[in-house]
């Protein structure tokens, strides 16, 4: 039984954003990119349904994105992964991915629970969808039971336990697994591992345009005021009533 974990690259979140000329899109130049914090979580929380059932054979990383993916798929093979597979393309297409996910016999797929850049999950549950697969969102906490996975998640203050019987598809939350550092000798064990790299061209036709893309609007100043707590309020409300005049 293959796990296969999806992962995605995203810019880290003290970048500066720049767009380009076009007002379309965003100048890559300047980014740092990372592995998307929810798929390391994935991978973490991959690694230890592993090291919990010797039935599960291989965890198998797979992208799909621009060459400088690479990088991220090495970060998780350098956790422990065993091996990753890169589909080369400016586009994410669910059924390229599919596609791939049944030619890697995978019983369990788990993803994020979103890309922090875009906010969204929308490869991940296309996928499921694709694949007719069970599918919980957000989980924070995977375990055995048998030969079933239990996928625990917090709604509203409240637990959610869902028993699930594979194939079945879940994206991660952080819950409490912190993803375990890179040692030396796994970033050395990374370089040999197995990365295949193919390339496509295809993409999702799903109906959206870019028109035009803005930066948030600068915030105003801010104004900090000093004292004991009864002064700093003393002041806050004269502000309030003589220069922004809201009193």
């Amino acid at each position: 039984m293959n796990i296969v974990v999806i992962v995605s690259q995203t810019p880290d979140t003290t970048t500066k954003v720049v767009l380009n000329s076009d007002k379309k899109s965003i100048d890559e130049s300047g980014i740092t990119w990372i592995l998307n914090p929810y798929a390391e979580f994935a991978i973490e929380k991959a690694l230890k349904l592993k090291e919990a059932n010797p039935q599960v054979g291989e965890i198998i990383l797979l992208a799909m994105g621009p060459e400088r993916t690479v990088e991220a798929l090495r970060q998780g093979l350098a956790m422990g992964a065993d091996r990753a597979v890169l589909i080369k393309s400016n586009f994410v297409n669910t059924e390229v991915l599919a596609a791939k996910v049944k030619e890697l016999d995978a019983k369990l797929v788990l993803g994020g629970k979103k890309s922090i850049d875009t906010e969204s999950a929308n490869t991940e549950a296309g996928l499921a969808a694709r694949l007719d697969l069970a599918f919980v969102h957000c989980a924070n906490k995977l375990s055995w039971e048998g030969g079933k996975l239990i996928a625990s998640r917090e709604i509203s203050g409240e637990n959610q336990s869902f028993v699930l019987t594979l194939p079945a598809l879940v994206t991660c939350d952080k819950g409490e697994d912190e993803p375990r550092y890179a040692s030396i000798m796994g970033i050395m064990k990374a370089k040999k591992k197995e990365l295949d790299e193919i390339y496509s061209s295809a993409q999702d036709d799903i109906g959206i345009e870019i028109v035009e893309a803005r930066l948030p609007a600068l915030r105003g100043s801010v104004k900090i005021f000093d004292g004991s707590p009864a002064e700093a309020a003393e002041k806050l409300l004269k502000a309030l009533r003589e220069e922004a005049k809201v009193l």
